[in-house]
């Protein structure tokens, strides 16, 4: 039997690791151009299908009977072979319902704002509907309102919901609209869930909105469309799962003074969690050459450039252990890279334990760290999340990060 995702392109999905984890161990990618459906649909070694865009229309089209959520929605993503004919459904409709849940959003009665017009956006109108939402409001790039029209809605939407491709990996960081003129907004769902932060859910945050990412939708329809697979439930809890494969793509970022440990504390972080280490400053070196003699011949503001640089592609990768260099936190800019894929530590340490050899922007003796301190430490409190004291004890220091971490599996 063969069961997978069907799409057009499939690079980093994340549902053969979720379907493996429900045991179901011959799930795989089908890639496929249009002109191929017909035959694809036909091969008879086909079980089961998770549809993805740009095909859910043709997947309802090529199914000879519906549950009453795809009749309703017009919309089919999973499908299953019963007596030789394929059963269609639409398991995306309990995914949202429970990603609501999950990030605790209520829609009863609520002025909703969808953002995209696609089949996805057509399943949310539907749960909305069925939820008892107050009215629902479509934006689009080809029917009126359009996205420019969005400042009609400044004082009317309460609930956001971004069911388009915008801020997807790799263009992120990305937003479609910004959020501070909405008087009545109280919470934001992105369907997107690489990044595991978009810009738009970041900006929730940032304004003290509930929000939520693609994740708990994706786990969520994906346990559906198991069940129906394999025809049994699997033991593992869908918030589990979620948390679980949110921790494997989370980056763990440290951040803090110029030889404070981040290199050292980093290196035995990853080797403890089994993942790769990235330290910036040295992937800088092998461009640019000697940091040192690069600020000191070119200039302090070229290296930021630089470096901003390294952040920007860096950020975007998922299941790393990153050290930043001391003074990434002085560009505001290199805040959403870090932040959209991962949990951001400051390590701290006395001035005088600190690392001063080899290091331009500390030499001065203590009363130039003293003004450099004075300077950052509200800029390391404003990116990081968590700080973390390191007496140059790496495992004691790393045991801290990881309690923290664990302690937040699957916030956005």
């Amino acid at each position: 039997m063969k069961f997978g995702l069907l799409g057009r392109t499939l690079g980093h999905s994340y549902s053969p690791a979720i379907h493996h984890a429900l045991g179901n161990e011959s799930y795989t990618l089908f890639e496929k151009e249009p002109d191929q459906l017909a035959d694809f649909f036909a091969n008879p070694f086909l079980q089961g299908l998770n549809v993805t865009i740009p095909y859910k229309i043709a997947a309802y089209e090529a199914c000879q009977t519906l549950s009453d959520r795809a009749q309703k929605t017009g919309v089919v993503n999973t499908m299953v072979r019963r007596d030789g004919a394929w059963h269609g459904d639409n398991t995306d409709y309990l995914g949202f319902l429970y990603s609501l849940d999950y990030g605790y959003i209520e829609v009863a009665g609520k002025v909703c704002l969808i953002l995209g017009d696609g089949a996805s956006s057509h399943t949310l109108h539907i749960a909305l509907e069925d939820l008892g939402a107050k009215e629902i409001i479509h934006l689009s790039r080809k029917t009126a309102p359009f996205y420019q029209d969005v400042h009609h809605f400044y004082h009317k939407a309460q609930i956001i919901i971004n069911a388009t491709p915008v801020g997807m990996y790799p263009e992120c960081p990305q937003a479609l609209i910004d959020l501070a003129p909405f008087s009545l907004l109280e919470g934001v769902v992105d369907l997107i869930y690489n990044p595991l932060r978009t810009s738009l859910l970041l900006q929730a945050r940032q304004l003290g909105l509930k929000a939520v990412n693609g994740l708990p939708f994706l786990v969520a329809q994906a346990v559906a469309a198991s069940k129906l697979f394999l025809e049994s439930e699997s033991s593992i809890k869908t918030e589990e799962l979620v948390k679980n494969l949110q921790g494997d793509q989370e980056n763990i970022i440290l951040v803090g003074m110029p030889g404070v440990g981040k290199t050292t504390v980093g290196k035995a972080l990853a080797q403890r969690m089994g993942r790769t280490f990235i330290d910036i400053d040295q992937e800088i070196s092998k461009e640019i050459g000697s940091i040192s003699d690069y600020i000191q011949s070119q200039g302090e503001a070229a290296f930021r450039q630089v470096e901003s640089k390294a952040i920007q592609d860096i950020g975007k990768r998922g299941g790393l252990v990153i050290a930043t260099g001391g003074g990434a936190v002085t560009i505001e800019d290199n805040f959403l890279p870090l932040r959209q894929n991962g949990r951001i530590y400051q390590l701290t340490q006395p001035l005088d334990k600190l690392a001063t050899a080899g290091r331009p922007l500390s030499a001065g003796g203590l009363d130039r760290l003293k003004e450099l301190e004075a300077v950052r430490t509200p800029m390391y409190q404003a990116f990081s999340q968590c700080t973390i004291a390191h007496h140059r004890q790496a495992q004691e220091t790393v045991d801290a990060i990881l309690l923290d971490f664990k302690d937040h599996l699957g916030e956005v």
